[in-house]
């Protein structure tokens, strides 16, 4: 008699398991299709959004400003601009690993920057200037030319790549901080002596004619420029 019982009882057991098994199941199924059709749904619904005509859309965009402030210094009248210099600059980052001396190579990983830059060069008033008259010629020799820094990057045109070499996982990295050397390196460049000849006969024109507006006396003179930092070495007199 107690085993007829326990068997009774046993089987609707096993029936409700099924059963909520089954209803588990069929739920599970009908969420996954569901959501394939709400995807499939969405997915027509933006299709459909991005093929409107202009004339049926609107937009808006906002650029926001915060600023703050960290320095405020005067030339106090000092500085003369007298040159401009527009390049395209090419900055390369190559990172190079190898192990056991140098015996094992393990990669590679170069980052490069491209970006158009313009320095700008001036001389100081307050230096020493010598102006010396020889009849109709005027010789001024002039303070030395300095740049201007920081350099200013015209961040719209810039162009970044980096790839990592075999067994190298740094790309980011490397280009992380080939940005972050972008300015200090620049800066050096602008003060090469390369970037100072190219500059130097726009400047000796721009100080010709700054005299002849700022001493109307030697308008009608031969202005003969020299700067101090090319009056000790061969070439100009």
């Amino acid at each position: 008699m107690g085993e007829d019982a326990e068997s009774s009882f046993t089987a609707p057991r096993r029936g409700c398991a099924r059963w909520l098994f089954a209803a588990a199941l069929v739920f599970v199924m009908g969420s996954l299709l569901a959501g394939l059709w709400v995807r499939s749904i969405a997915g027509d619904a933006m299709r459909w959004l991005r093929e409107l005509p202009d004339w049926l859309q609107q937009r808006e965009v906002r650029t926001l400003f915060q600023e703050s402030i960290t320095r405020i210094v005067s030339t106090q009248g000092d500085v003369l601009e007298v040159a401009v210099l527009e390049t395209q600059e090419t900055v390369t980052r190559h990172d190079v690993r190898t192990a056991f001396h140098n015996l094992l190579y393990l990669g590679t990983t170069v980052s490069e920057i491209r970006v158009p830059v313009v320095y700008r060069y001036h001389i100081r008033l307050s230096d020493p200037w010598q102006i010396t008259m020889q009849g109709s010629r005027c010789e001024i020799r002039c303070p030395p030319l300095r740049p201007t820094l920081p350099p200013a990057l015209r961040t719209e045109a810039m162009e970044k790549k980096s790839e990592a070499g075999w067994l190298r996982f740094n790309a980011a990295e490397n280009l992380a901080a080939l940005e972050r050397e972008l300015t200090p390196t620049l800066e050096k460049r602008a003060a090469n002596t390369t970037h100072l000849q190219q500059v130097r006969e726009s400047a000796r024109q721009s100080v010709a004619a700054f005299a002849r507006k700022w001493m109307p006396e030697q308008a009608g003179a031969e202005v003969h420029v020299v700067f101090a930092d090319e009056a000790l070495s061969p070439g100009k007199p």
